[in-house]
């Protein structure tokens, strides 16, 4: 019973966090230096932590790579179809919508599909799955946003203060 009411407020704190990403990834954006900042630190640390954990096993490696790099190429190529507006002193940027989107569904579509396997393995075991932390593809899509928000966010800095008023 204890695990089930963990696995709904883990859900609940993930449906909450992809909402809120939705929201970021769609529609006119204020630029704010510093929470721009403060997501490339995080996703930088967060994305350094995990090729901790996959150094030494080339599959977990392989995703991790293949995610970051991808990952940057989104990023750049959004950065791309991103607008840049100028309202008096403030600035704004509206970033393309379907990448933002589609990585966070993708992400958290993910997330959501381990937590039920092991959920589902501990109900019927009682034990953690073998294996618990090394999926490739988990590795991969969360690099691919790692890679993409770094990416993204270091192109917003860098262009946003260059733009003129009107």
């Amino acid at each position: 019973m204890t695990h089930t009411i963990l696995i709904c407020l883990f859900l609940a704190y993930l449906g909450w966090r992809f909402y809120s990403r939705f929201r970021r990834s769609i529609g006119r954006q204020p630029f704010r230096p510093t929470r721009l900042k403060i997501y490339v630190a995080i996703f930088s640390v967060l994305g350094l932590a995990s090729v901790y954990r996959a150094v030494g096993h080339p599959p977990l490696l392989l995703g991790w790579i293949t995610g970051t790099v991808l990952g940057v190429l989104l990023g750049v190529w959004g950065l791309r179809l991103t607008r840049f507006e100028s309202s008096g002193e403030q600035r704004f940027y509206v970033p393309n919508g379907h990448i933002g989107i589609a990585l966070s569904l993708l992400f958290v579509g993910r997330i959501a599909y381990r937590v039920i396997a092991i959920y589902s393995h501990m109900s019927l075991t009682g034990t953690p799955p073998p294996g618990l932390g090394e999926s490739a593809l988990t590795f991969f899509t969360f690099e691919l946003l790692a890679g993409y928000a770094i990416a993204y966010n270091l192109g917003v800095l860098r262009r946003c203060p260059s733009i003129s008023s009107t």
